[in-house]
């Protein structure tokens, strides 16, 4: 691979450019809902879900304490195994591209040409992109999760093979009956009709309410909102710290009846595959996601294992098999040459999966848009 006397810095500096880069651990709102423990990384295919769901019953009396006691069984017992979806994405670096000099050039270019150096950083460039998309992915998989109670498995060549069903029951995804830009709509006796069907089952209040950019701006119209609504930016310090600085804005606090709302506005987009000039956003703008304190929810993030395959020797001190970003996410890399084509390929790979745990403790309000009023 032609002069490589800068072995030893490059490998020192492409090992550590991954976690290096201001926006690694960067993640979309949505994504950041759901928590990373140390056995959020996997190598198994499939992730082993036991849940147990208790119902609403009432103890039954003993009439005796000599009689012993009332046998109880438990209410539902779900044993799921979830097969992890895959993405993966290859980049092709032709040896062609090698002889292209960059603008600026990189420090990994000496007065004679490292082409290894240039290789990985054409490499990088691919794997970096590759994570942006990725990381899109569980954004849209989290928005999925939080507005359906499902979640839509994919298999290695992206194609949709089921939907998993978190059995979050339906009531819990409402659609109000009048448009909130109507001057009668009473925006609040439907969040409160909300809470009220959630309340029994996640034995907790709503707390937080993530709304789209035109449900909230009908919910401004209202005039019970506008003039209780709390948008003091001093208070912005001491609300839910968990939730700031992750993408969302902090809107304000309503503070009626003895209820008090946070309101979160995101309205964050990505492109769809292969329709690059095709914008959506992650949260529908018409829908409101309801859900209790950070603390009182249990979203889980998990990543399924990959088989390590062999690199090839010339890069895997570069690459290794595996970047894991601490905490947050989990990429397999790999990096091989295709003699034939005289190619160098760049591949990753996630298997993320987002588990609602806490599977009664939120639910979704779908608003009417305005040019829906009339029909």
């Amino acid at each position: 691979m032609g002069n490589n006397s800068g072995m030893p810095d490059m490998i020192q500096y492409v090992a550590e450019m991954y976690n290096q880069q201001p926006d690694m651990r960067r993640m979309g709102f949505l994504t950041s809902l759901f928590k990373v423990t140390p056995e959020s990384f996997l190598d198994v295919n499939k992730l082993s879900m036991d849940m147990v769901y208790g119902g609403n019953d009432m103890a039954p009396v003993v009439r005796d304490l000599s009689t012993g006691a009332v046998v109880i069984t438990i209410d539902e017992f779900g044993n799921m195994e979830v097969p992890f979806p895959v993405y993966s994405l290859e980049s092709p670096v032709n040896i062609d591209r090698l002889m292209d000099r960059k603008p600026g050039e990189n420090a990994f270019i000496t007065q004679r040409v490292n082409w290894a150096g240039r290789m990985a950083a054409l490499i990088k460039e691919g794997t970096n992109k590759h994570i942006r998309m990725i990381k899109n992915s569980i954004e849209y998989q989290a928005a999925e999760v939080l507005t359906t109670g499902k979640c839509t498995l994919t298999d290695e060549d992206g194609n949709k093979i089921n939907k998993l069903d978190y059995q979050t029951p339906a009531e819990h995804f409402p659609t109000v009956t009048k448009s909130w830009s109507d001057p009668t709509a009473k925006p609040i006796d439907d969040l409160n009709a909300l809470d009220d069907v959630i309340r029994p089952n996640a034995l907790c209040d709503m707390e937080n309410y993530i709304v789209g950019k035109n449900a909230w701006r009908n919910l401004l119209k209202n005039e019970q909102v506008h003039k209780n609504l709390d948008q003091n930016v001093l208070n912005t310090m001491e609300i839910s710290p968990q939730m700031r600085n992750k993408g969302a804005a902090y809107l304000g606090k309503l503070n009626l009846d003895g209820r008090v709302r946070l309101f979160w506005g995101y309205d964050a987009t990505y492109n769809p595959w292969g329709q690059p000039s095709k914008t959506e956003y992650f949260l529908n703008p018409d829908l409101v996601i309801a859900l209790p304190s950070y603390e009182n929810a249990d979203f889980r993030r998990y990543f399924g294992g990959i088989p390590n395959i062999a690199l090839d020797p010339a890069v895997e001190p570069l690459f290794g098999h595996k970047i894991t970003v601490e905490g947050e996410f989990d990429f397999k890399i790999r990096v091989w040459l295709d003699n034939n084509a005289e190619t160098w390929k760049g591949r990753t790979r996630s298997r993320p999966l987002l588990v609602p745990a806490s599977r009664m403790r939120f639910g979704c309000l779908t608003t009417v848009a305005e040019e829906e009023e009339d029909t």
